[in-house]
């Protein structure tokens, strides 16, 4: 009995220390103007301060801030426009690290949550840094940092070393090294992003986030189909000095084309905006659309070049460039 009264005092201080922030919110919320949650983090209590409290039982006070986050994290993303509950986020990911610095799930996905809608993308590699210095031999917290400064950044020379670091540490993928390789060559940033985003998509559960990801994915996958299929119809024209009458006669001449993606056959793209010469599916409009609409995102695009309206809107069928 003696050694259970040391778990249930925690567990109560705990409990009315939550008590005490939540009211605390509570009152701030009815009697105030609201008040960004950046402000309000300040009256958490710092890990030191709980860990206090925990009377060392860390691991279970990390644990129950944990479950309070992804809570947090199901009951908000892709349901609110304010995006500013990610600092309550961020800061009570930080405090179950605090408490138990070997909380490798925190730390990843963690990570994850935090940058997933392109919002606390610093905060992200915070907490994955905070993460190989805890559990250095973990490859995936540098490869979150990588992904962090290439796809989120645009800075490839930053997310080249922790590339690096990432295919030394542990026993990542076996693709690590070849990514790493990738990044400092510069020529196939979309096969790079394509397998940052599929390695993201395997460590989200089901729910918005991972829809949101995988869309990604579709549109990084037609990107790379796209760069492709305008790569054989600019060879086509250097050796013969023009345009072919319509993309798919290029397979007269012995060229081949990727396959489209979306289902459909390459066609001009006869956007204003396009540089001539240049193709996309004849499915684009359709198949986009369908995705924004299933998706709820609203239009499409990554940061490759996609920009995507309502279904057919622009849409031009004419093949004659």
């Amino acid at each position: 009995m003696r050694e259970a009264r040391p778990v249930a005092l925690s567990l109560v201080l705990f409990l009315v220390l939550c008590g005490l922030v939540r009211s605390g919110h509570r009152h701030v919320e009815a009697w105030a103007p609201p008040e960004a949650a950046s402000q309000s983090i300040q009256f958490l209590p710092s890990g030191k301060a709980l860990g206090l409290v925990a009377m060392g039982y860390d691991e279970f006070l990390a644990d129950l801030l944990w479950v309070r986050t992804t809570i947090l994290f199901g009951d908000r993303f892709g349901q609110d426009e304010d995006l500013d509950w990610y600092s309550w986020l961020y800061h009570m990911m930080d405090l179950a690290t605090d408490l138990d610095p070997q909380f490798r799930a925190a730390y990843k996905y963690g990570g994850i949550m935090l940058r997933v809608d392109g919002v606390f993308v610093d905060q992200s590699t915070m907490m994955f840094a905070k993460g190989m210095h805890a559990m250095p031999d973990e490859w995936y917290f540098p490869f979150g940092v990588a992904m962090n400064y290439f796809m989120y950044k645009g800075d490839r020379r930053l997310a080249g070393p922790y590339m690096q670091r990432a295919a030394l540490a542990g026993e990542g993928p076996f693709y690590l090294r070849n990514l790493a390789a990738s990044l400092m060559d510069g020529t196939r940033d979309l096969e790079v992003a394509l397998a940052f985003l599929e390695e993201e998509m395997a460590n989200l559960q089901d729910g918005p986030a991972k829809n949101a990801v995988r869309v990604k994915i579709v549109e990084t996958q037609y990107l790379i189909a796209e760069r492709d299929a305008g790569r054989v119809i600019s060879e086509y024209r250097r050796r013969n000095g023009r345009l072919p009458a319509e993309p798919k006669a290029v397979l007269e001449a012995g060229f081949e084309l990727p396959a489209d993606p979306l289902g459909g056959t390459w066609i001009w793209n006869r956007d204003p905006k396009a540089e001539f010469g240049s193709v996309h599916s004849s499915n684009y409009y359709t198949e986009f659309g369908r995705l924004a609409r299933e998706s709820g995102l609203g239009a499409l695009g990554v940061d490759f070049g996609i920009k995507v309206g309502a279904e057919g809107e622009g849409q031009d069928s004419s093949d004659d460039p």
